[in-house]
Formats: C-alpha cells, structure tokens, sequence
C-alpha cells in the first residue's frame, strides 16, 4: 500500500471510523479498506443500493476458520510416563501441544463429558501472539501468507498495525471454540477472560457459536485496585471473564458460600426451638389497591399497610403464621410485626453478582504473588489468580459429579449406566486449552481439598520456548509447558493432592495424510 493511499486511508477513518474495514486484496492479502456501500450512504440523504443488509459477524478468513474446525486431525496422543505424576492411577491430564489438534483429539473421548471450560486467551493487545493455523492450503501458499513465525511454527506475532489485526484473532479464536462447545456436558458452561480489545468480538463470536439465548453473564473482574497515573487516558482496573452455558436451560448456576455477615443477621431472642430468624416486613412496594386491608391479631395488636405499599400475605395466611409463632411483636409483644424467616429456610448460599471485586476473586498482584512463592520471580507473565478461577468453579461444578446414565428419553442400557459410573467416579472434569501457568489446576485441586470434591482437570498448553536469557530458561524452563507441569506438582505437594496428572504429548500419528499432494509428504 502505498503512503498516498496509506494517508487517504487515515483521513477517511478519521471522518467515517465505521466505514474502514478489512478486506482480501487481490494478492490474497489481507489489508485495510474502506467499505463504499456504507461511505456513500454516509455521503447521501437518499437510501444507498448496496449489499443485502443482514445481522452477522463476518471477517476475511471466516470461511478457512470454519473449515479448519471441520478438518480431520491426524496427530496422535503420546504418554510420557516419566513427566506424570501417578502415571497409572490419574485421570488429570497435561497434554502438550496445538490446542487445535488437542481439543480434535479430545472429541473422541470427552465429546459431551466436560462440566467446565476456562480460557484465559491472548487478548490481542497488539503484543501478542496467536496460534496460526495451517488450515488446508499447500505448504508453499501456507508459508506465503503466513509471514513470520517461531520456530515451531505455531505461533505468529499479530501487531495492531497489520491489516488482520481483528481477523487473525477472531480466526484463530473460532475453530477453538467451536470444537470446545461440543466437548461441554448439556448443563456444561465456558468463561472466556478478556479485556476491552476485543470483548466486543468476542460476544458476537459466542452468540453464533453458543447461541445468544445461552448467555449467562460478562462478569467484571477488579483485577487491579491501584490506580495507574501514568495511563495515557483513564486507569483500566478491570478484566471481563465472558460466560455462556451449553444449553441455559440445562444448566443451574451454584451459589457461592454464606458470610459470617450475611449469618450474623439472624438472632434468636425468643429461643425458638426452630433456630435463629432474621425479622422481615410484611408489606411490598408493588401491589394492587384492592388488596389492601387491616388486621387485629388474637393479641389485640392491630397492623394495616404503611402508605405506599401493599400487603405480601392475604389475611387468611397472615392469620396462618401468626399461629404457627412465625411473627414477632417485639420483646413486648405489642410492637408491629414483622414475619420471621428462619436461617435453616433461607437460601443456604449466596447469589452470585456480575462484579467480582478483588476482596472476593483476587488480583493480579496475589497471582503474580502465588506463582512467585511456588516456581520463583520472573517465571510467567500475567498468570491469573487462583481465587478467580476457584469463584468461577463454585458457579458451574459441583463437589461430586452430577451426572446421570439415562438420555432425556428415560431409558438406560448396561452401557450408558457404566458410564455414567465412571463418570461419577471421575468427578466433573475442568479443561483449561490456554493453560499458561496452569492456574485453573492448582484452583482445581484447592477447592477439591476445601469441600472434598473429585473435580478433574485437563490442561492443554504448547511447548511455546523461553529465550535463553530469561528468568525462566536459566532456572531449568525451556517451554511455558515446563512451568505449568512444575507448578500442578508442587501445588499438590502443597496441598497433600495425591490425584497426579498423566503427560500426553501431541505428534505425528503413523497415518499419512491422503489428501496432501506427492511433493508435501
């Protein structure tokens, strides 16, 4: 592109931003490019004749993204006994590998079974880089379109100044959800923790894959409570972790545990042998006038609705819990009352809230804290804490697993209720394909040790290599893989976790792939 179309391009999103897109040139390119169906409706009073207008997510590489979800995968796993922990009991594994093969390779085993999907992705910030998949194309136009990558060829750098900056991410983004969304149990749920660089992206990209009726909630994450005077604008104090369920209707979202404040309103002044009660009003805002009325008690106290409100029993039932001790009068018996609600009948937890605050979900100074006191400084960037995804667990699995042998039809065979015992025994399973550090592990095997769960994990992470003069290389870490592994065993010494985790290796299977021309075998 040259500098005059280069400055053109920039004077027009200057004045029109919506209108500058990215597009396929004709070299096959992807690069910046300026929609004129929308430009010249924005220059016209009149309807413009253009495009049939639709409501769709669409970005130059869609079709090959589909189709690199579609394609077969012909890798293999490899056990490597010698890595692993309890290599003959554990059903926790730690594959190292492409995401892409893995969850492929998944499919056949786990298809259905997995209660619980966190990712934390690169968040393509313009720093990052992304997993670059071959697709079907041949080796020598693969190489060409590619550009520059890291040795393994897996990962490319994706600057916010190159023309598929939006389109790489959201290509390499959609295949991975697509296969993910096969692998969740009906009553299954994935969060997915963003920034605002392409949160935006990344609701619609769920909405077409999950459906947008399975969105639960995009939570808040105070991920950090100092403000940063240094920012160009404003201080960013926060991440979103996105959320979407298999099928909503299937799916019933935890309650997080009680507070010692949320208790602490319950007393027992008139020594209730039914326990301790917190004192409620019985009127409501909202009502209806005729349902109004006034009332004398058998003890002579009369109660009528304060103005502006409205009763939230008819009479008959006032009546009911009157005699059933389930009012209160006041120490003397003759103040207005108010109905009892007993700490054994209420909710025996608490609703969860779109806003995680740091109090509760931790910050990104405890993560880099946690993974400093277990592997050393320096080790990793940016890992997540471990309260967060231990929050986030308590909203979508259960201390033992809750699955069933029988279909929605009722019926059962001997090998379905098989089945459905190994999965009982086995636990609700958590897989994490961005695994990094492998934070969601070490979530995984604490709240086990907190309420005596049987949750199981799968944590999928390429060898992704460390220069030779960090931190991490010279503390023995060749891979990002290396920490995540270091860190699961020394977070089970830690916590007296006996599960282990077996080590699969992704590789070249001994099958060749027909569908390749003669000179790419």
């Amino acid at each position: 592109m040259s500098k005059n179309t280069t400055a053109l391009l920039d004077a027009v999103r200057r004045l029109f931003p919506h209108c500058v897109t990215e597009a396929k040139g004709k070299d096959g390119q992807i690069q910046p490019a300026v929609d004129l169906d929308l430009l010249r409706q924005e220059l016209s009073d009149r309807l413009v004749d253009g495009q049939a207008e639709r409501y769709q997510l669409n970005w130059p590489g869609k079709r090959q993204a589909i189709l690199s979800a579609n394609e077969p995968c012909r890798k293999s796993f490899f056990p490597q006994p010698k890595e692993s922990l309890h290599f003959e009991t554990t059903q926790n594994l730690f594959i190292e590998g492409d995401n892409l093969d893995a969850l492929k390779l998944l499919q056949e085993i786990y298809l259905g079974r997995i209660k619980a999907i966190y990712i934390d992705p690169p968040y393509n910030t313009g720093k990052d880089f992304l997993y670059k998949d071959k697709f079907t194309m041949p080796k020598a136009e693969y190489e060409k379109k590619t550009g520059a990558r890291d040795e393994a060829g897996k990962l490319v750098a994706n600057p916010d100044s190159g023309g598929r900056y939006h389109s790489n991410w959201l290509s390499m983004m959609y295949p991975r959800l697509k296969l993910a969304r096969n692998l969740l149990s009906q009553n299954g749920v994935v969060f997915i923790s963003i920034d605002d660089h392409e949160q935006h992206n990344l609701r619609k990209l769920c909405d077409e894959i999950f459906g947008s009726v399975n969105f639960i909630a995009q939570f808040v994450w105070h991920s950090k409570h100092s403000i940063a005077n240094d920012a160009k604008t404003v201080s960013t104090n926060h991440e979103n972790v996105i959320c979407y369920a298999r099928e909503i209707d299937e799916f019933k979202i935890g309650l997080l545990p009680r507070t010692e404040e949320m208790d602490s309103r319950f007393i027992n002044p008139d020594k209730d042998p039914r326990g301790k009660w917190s004192s409620m009003p019985l009127h409501a805002k909202s009502g209806r006038e005729e349902d109004r009325y006034s009332i004398t008690f058998p003890n002579g106290v009369v109660w009528d609705c304060p103005t502006g409100s409205y009763p939230t029993f008819r009479k008959e039932r006032l009546l009911e819990l009157y005699h059933d001790n389930r009012l209160w009068f006041g120490p003397d018996g003759k103040t207005r009352p108010r109905r009892k609600a007993f700490l054994t009948e209420v909710k025996q937890g608490k609703t969860p809230s779109t806003l995680l605050f740091h109090k509760d979900a931790g910050n990104t100074q405890e993560a880099n804290a946690e993974l400093r006191a277990l592997i050393g400084r320096g080790m990793f960037s940016n890992p997540k804490p471990v309260r967060l995804i231990e929050h986030l667990l308590r909203l979508s699995t259960s201390p033992k697993s809750q699955s069933s042998g029988k279909s929605k039809a009722g019926k059962s065979s001997d090998a379905s209720d098989k089945d459905a015992h190994q999965r009982e025994a086995c636990g609700d399973i958590v897989l994490d394909f961005f695994a990094g550090s492998c934070t969601t592990a070490h979530a995984v095997m604490k709240l086990n040790k907190e309420d005596g769960g049987n949750r199981k994990f799968i944590m999928v992470q390429l060898p992704e290599k460390y220069p030779e003069n960090s931190e991490a290389f010279k503390a023995g870490f060749k891979t990002i893989a290396d920490i995540g592994k270091e860190r699961i065993a020394r977070a089970a010494k830690q916590l007296d976790d006996k599960s282990g985790f077996r080590v699969l290796k992704i590789g070249d299977s001994n099958f060749k792939d027909c569908s390749l021309p003669p000179e790419e075998y």
